[in-house]
């Protein structure tokens, strides 16, 4: 009778530590199955209710186990609330082992999950340097880490309940930028010459000539290649709507310099000079000299220097997107102002391309990736009268750019002024960028520059968190996954 008397709790208790463990890992179970339907319901793009529910119970069947189970479901709900989130809960039962012995009522356990919805917006410009300088490794490494950015992006849009979470503009630049010759009939792009820019290098003997460069390309017989030079400033850093005069975009023309014959040292001579002045500017300014030739290549003639991949506007085409990419090509000098000022258009909310929303929009970001592998650089051709090659900003005697002081560049500034003017003009622009009324969140990437700091790459970046210094372009993928992670996490995670 004392053994009886002394089994019988023993038994309960033995009893109720089996159901103890039946209810914990029944707990377990649902919790997992909840946690993995919660989530998969948040990522459906919807905002009805009732696909929220279907979705989340599909998926969590799914989750549990199969085969017998100790508890019995009572409900399962997946509610979508007005802050976004998705609240999932499963109520479920388990009949006691010691149920006769105690109240006989079934044991309730449960759980709950909640995950809160990416609703914010990215737009996102990468801005890539393209030119001579990353030829070889460095470019291949670069498309490598921008194709696998894209990537990332594309599986953060798929994590996001609007399903135009995530947009990406691509901008390879050197010493010009390349919108396309699709654009050649677009009101931006300056028609009929009426920017004072396009004058300046079809030099007379006293003044210049009026001079339409599209129609001085039909008289030759060439296609525009669809690059673009600087606006005069103040417009070159500026996100000024393109309407009319120096705000519209020039087209890109490299004109015919003077002969062999004169100087064998120019190397852009395509037509013959028609004139026997001794002065450079003449015999490289007439437009009469310009007639019917055809067959030149991008490596010479008014297209000279337009031979980088075309930029590949606001877009979720993640194929297109990834194809821009592999499709880039190392040439020219570094004008990083330009590359810069076209991620700028990119994302802004009016012409030329009118592709982003307004400027501090709710749940909106606004994203440049900056990368580049060198100073800021106009060539410096001393054994011609030009001192440079034709570029974005034409000659540099032509004064186009501006120095610090607000004086124009002149053709006898050395490289370092010259240099020194571009970083002057891109500090501006990185602080017109980052102003409140446009907010444009800006990472910079400086990949193998020997010695030294780049102060003025640091400077445009947003904060220190948002500068590179990248010793290895072998570096490139790891560091382009750091900027996507902490957009990724930043900005469409909660």
């Amino acid at each position: 009778m004392l053994v009886a008397a002394t089994m019988a709790p023993a038994t309960i208790a033995a009893l109720g530590g089996v159901d103890l463990f039946r209810a914990t890992s029944a707990k377990i179970q649902l919790q997992d199955a909840l946690d993995a339907a919660s989530l998969g319901a948040a990522r459906v793009n919807t905002m009805d209710p009732a696909v929220i529910q279907a979705e989340g119970m599909r998926l969590f069947n799914n989750n549990l186990p199969t085969g017998p189970r100790d508890f019995e479901m009572v409900s399962t709900t997946f509610t979508l609330m007005p802050d976004g989130r998705v609240v999932g809960q499963a109520d479920a039962t388990i009949d006691p082992l010691v149920a006769g012995l105690m109240d006989g009522e079934d044991m309730a356990v449960g759980a709950t999950s909640e995950v809160r919805r990416a609703n914010a917006k990215l737009e996102i410009a990468l801005v890539l340097d393209n030119t001579g300088s990353m030829d070889g490794s460095k470019l291949s490494n670069l498309k490598t880490a921008a194709t696998n950015f894209i990537n990332t992006m594309e599986q953060a849009q798929l994590r996001s309940v609007d399903p135009a979470a995530v947009k990406i503009a691509i901008i390879p630049f050197s010493q010009t930028v390349r919108v396309g010759s699709t654009y050649r009939y677009s009101s931006w792009i300056d028609q009929d010459g009426s920017s004072p820019i396009n004058n300046e290098i079809f030099t007379k003997s006293s003044g210049t000539y009026a001079a339409n460069r599209f129609t001085l390309l039909e008289t030759i017989g060439i296609n525009w290649a669809g690059c673009v030079e600087s606006r005069k400033a103040p417009y070159d850093i500026q996100d000024t709507e393109p309407t009319t005069g120096a705000t519209l975009f020039t087209p890109y023309f490299a004109p015919d310099e003077p002969d062999a014959s004169f100087d064998d040292d120019y190397s852009n001579s395509y037509v013959s000079d028609n004139s026997s002045s001794s002065n450079f500017k003449v015999r490289q300014g007439r437009i009469d000299k310009y007639v019917q030739i055809g067959g030149l290549s991008l490596q010479k003639g008014p297209n000279r220097g337009c031979t980088m991949q075309s930029i590949q506007r606001l877009s979720q085409n993640w194929s297109s997107l990834r194809a821009t990419v592999s499709a880039m090509s190392a040439t020219g000098t570094t004008n990083i102002p330009m590359g810069l000022v076209w991620g700028w258009h990119a994302l802004a909310p009016k012409a030329p391309f009118n592709d982003g929303l307004a400027y501090n929009a709710t749940k909106l970001k606004k994203i440049v990736v900056l990368m580049t592998d060198g100073d800021n650089t106009i060539s410096d051709r001393t054994d011609t009268g030009n001192r440079s090659d034709y570029s974005g900003v034409g000659y540099v005697w032509q004064g186009r750019v501006l120095k610090a002081n607000g004086t124009p560049l002149a053709g006898t500034d050395s490289q370092a002024t010259r240099t020194a003017a571009l970083d002057s003009r891109l500090a501006l622009l990185c602080q017109a960028m980052k102003a409140p009324n446009v907010n444009i969140e800006i990472y910079a990437i400086r990949v193998e520059v020997v010695g030294g700091s780049s102060t003025v790459l640091s400077n445009c970046a947003t904060d220190i968190n948002h500068y590179f210094d990248v010793q290895s372009a072998s570096q490139l993928n790891s560091v382009f996954q750091s900027v996507a992670g902490q957009i990724a996490n930043l900005h469409l995670s909660r």
